[in-house]
């Protein structure tokens, strides 16, 4: 799902008021907002997402890409991903009789699973695991919930749109004034 907001409106009446060397410099300030403002409500939905999830901000922010903008393509998108979290990432810690995680906001005890890095010898990269057979191999990684549903929701487009209201002006003005400075130094 991506998230759209339309601001041709402000813009047209900004460029109304505009001198020449202004008209220069808007397509610029122009894309250089719409890129902040998209980083700004991207930041803004993993704040309000990953309380709900019981998540790290940084996990959930990682599940969302930004498009940016361009001088053809006037616009910003960002696009939450439908891959699951893995479940190490909500708090998981190993017990005697497997791991506990609070995934899908309640605690829940995962019966002889394990966690175990991902390459031998690996101490960044972990993930919860859960034997197949009563063998060694095979295994298999538990996930969590993933980001995309909770993107969706009503809550969070309001979020977004909230954020992209405040922004947008002050963060227009200003780069606005800092490419004309940019153009007026020798």
């Amino acid at each position: 799902m991506s998230f759209n907001v339309t601001v041709s409106s402000d813009l047209k009446r900004l460029r109304r008021g505009l001198s020449t060397l202004e008209h220069k410099v808007t397509p610029q300030a122009t894309v250089r907002t719409l890129n902040r403002v998209a980083e700004s409500s991207r930041t803004a939905s993993a704040k309000h997402i990953a309380p709900q999830m019981d998540a790290r901000q940084g996990d959930v922010k990682r599940r969302m890409k930004t498009a940016k903008a361009n001088r053809k393509q006037l616009w910003a998108v960002i696009v939450a991903s439908g891959k699951p979290l893995r479940l190490i990432a909500f708090k998981a810690r190993q017990t005697a009789s497997g791991v506990r995680a609070k995934a899908w906001g309640k605690t829940k005890t995962y019966k002889n699973s394990f966690i175990a890095p991902f390459k031998a010898g690996s101490k960044s990269k972990k993930g919860v695991f859960v034997r197949l057979t009563s063998k060694r191999l095979p295994i298999k990684q538990l996930w969590g919930p993933g980001v995309k549903q909770l993107f969706k929701q009503k809550e969070n487009d309001a979020v977004m749109q909230t954020t992209v209201r405040t922004r947008f002006a002050k963060e227009f003005a200003a780069n606005l004034r800092f490419y004309l400075n940019r153009m007026r130094k020798p």
